[in-house]
């Protein structure tokens, strides 16, 4: 899926296209945010813009009072793009919402989405059962192998009518055409340590404030309102997600069931484990030190900004989703940012999409020696051997793409993000780290061997 902008805030101008793994880096104050904040506000809220999309579309559709049929091909075979850029279109909207700023600020800003190629959807069949009052009102079903989508009830026009259930054939539309093109995204911001140290008080502030929408608020009122916690969505919902991790903590996701090993990767870099204790709540608990348990107030620095990943990977990941990280460096050792490009290897090759934004030149670099052993050399598999690389942690560098931001035009005064090469033997060029460091190789090699 690629993604171009153009005024979107501090980025000027920029095309930036998804894969397994995808980097940005460079300097800072440059729209590495802004396009990582769009591309998950699109991902989250896509859902409910395609519905402004197509309702007008299905609900003219002639149907008799029996039965409604749709041809998805017909309707949507070789257009995906089409109603892709309808869905940006319609993002531009709530752009502002994604940011939690004002609506002017995001007044001449264009976003585009578009696929390389359109996928099978009607292979899958696909079924539906609409229930109400204790009594079925109708199936959705599609056949596998056919892009006939119908609709069968006693009544489809009057119950569509008192009933709402155009809603439920857009569900089946949303599920069977464009879902497979649309991760589920979940991202760890960079405020995530905050939110893990004022977890509590947020939410303390949350119920206060629900208290007060429901005195003052009708249940009608609540529902057509849009009630907005000030922040960027990416922020919010890291919060809403640090707050509930009690309630989430005996879930096991998919990807541990299938994967636990990356589970015990995590924990070494940790140093423990995040435990939920029947009348202490959430603790960690080290694994040095006689499994002594600390407060999240008391954790490391590294345990809190990890703590979301933590409960991610242990309760919600699977193979599809995108994992989108702000930063993942924030707070950890050298030692444990190269261990945690490993475990990103890890997640990517075990079907996880990953998105990060980064400063670390640790982080690249050893992202770097995961790209150079995948070639699987007689040299390169000695060294693998040497540094206990496991074969789960090499990089396929065609599954990759590094943007830099960056200045670009005559009088380079245009934020954009340009596409850094990947080799093979070599990894990747990331000019922002190498041209610091050897500015400031000189400096030390100056005052070194310099002086008279």
């Amino acid at each position: 899926m690629k993604f171009k902008f153009e005024n979107l805030g501090l980025l000027d101008s920029a095309e930036l296209e998804l894969s397994d793994l995808t980097i940005v880096c460079g300097e800072n104050n440059m729209g590495k945010t802004y396009a990582t904040y769009a591309v998950y506000g699109f991902l989250r809220s896509w859902k409910m813009l395609l519905r402004n999309v197509i309702i007008s579309e299905i609900s003219s559709m002639e149907h008799s009072k029996e039965k409604y049929q749709i041809n998805l091909e017909e309707i949507f075979g070789g257009k995906i793009n089409e109603y892709l850029n309808k869905l940006g279109i319609e993002f531009q909207k709530v752009l502002h919402e994604v940011f939690a700023s004002k609506e002017e600020t995001f007044k001449d800003t264009k976003i585009s989405i578009s696929v390389e190629k359109e996928l099978d959807a009607f292979k899958k069949p696909y079924q539906r059962i609409v229930q109400g009052g204790g009594s079925v009102l109708a199936t959705i079903t599609k056949e596998a192998d056919s892009p006939i989508l119908e609709f069968l009830s006693a009544d489809v026009e009057s119950r569509l009518g008192a009933f709402g259930l155009i809603e439920f054939v857009i569900d089946a539309i949303t599920e069977i055409v464009f879902s497979p093109y649309f991760p589920t995204p979940h991202i760890s911001s960079a405020e995530r340590t905050g939110a893990t140290i004022f977890r509590r008080e947020l939410d303390m502030a949350r119920t206060r404030v629900l208290k007060v929408i429901h005195e003052w608020y009708s249940p009608k009122e609540i529902r057509n309102r849009r009630f907005t916690t000030g922040y960027a969505w990416p922020v919010e919902d890291n919060m809403d997600f640090v707050g509930q991790l009690e309630d989430i903590d005996k879930q096991t996701s998919e990807l541990m069931k299938e994967h636990p090993e990356i589970l015990t990767a995590f924990d070494e870099i940790i140093g423990g484990s995040y435990k939920v204790i029947k009348n202490q709540g959430l603790v960690f608990q080290a694994k040095e030190g006689e499994n002594r348990r600390y407060t999240m107030n008391e954790a490391s620095s590294c345990a809190r900004a990890l703590l979301d990943v933590g409960f991610y990977l242990r309760c919600r990941a699977k193979a599809g989703d995108l994992f989108i990280i702000d930063e993942p460096e924030l707070n950890l050792h050298p030692k444990n940012q190269r261990a945690f490009a490993r475990l990103i290897a890890q997640l990517v090759n075990a079907g996880v999409k990953v998105f990060m934004t980064t400063h670390s030149d640790y982080l690249v670099k050893e992202l770097n020696a995961l790209i150079m052993l995948n070639q699987q050399t007689e040299h390169t598999k000695k060294v693998q051997a040497q540094y206990g690389y496991s074969d789960s942690e090499l990089l396929n560098p065609n599954n990759i793409v590094l943007y830099i931001a960056e200045k670009t035009g005559r009088r380079k005064n245009q934020n954009t993000l340009r596409q850094a090469k990947i080799y093979p033997d070599l990894g990747i060029e990331v000019s922002t780290f190498d041209d610091t460091i050897e500015l400031m190789n000189t400096i030390q090699n100056d005052l070194i061997y310099g002086g008279e």
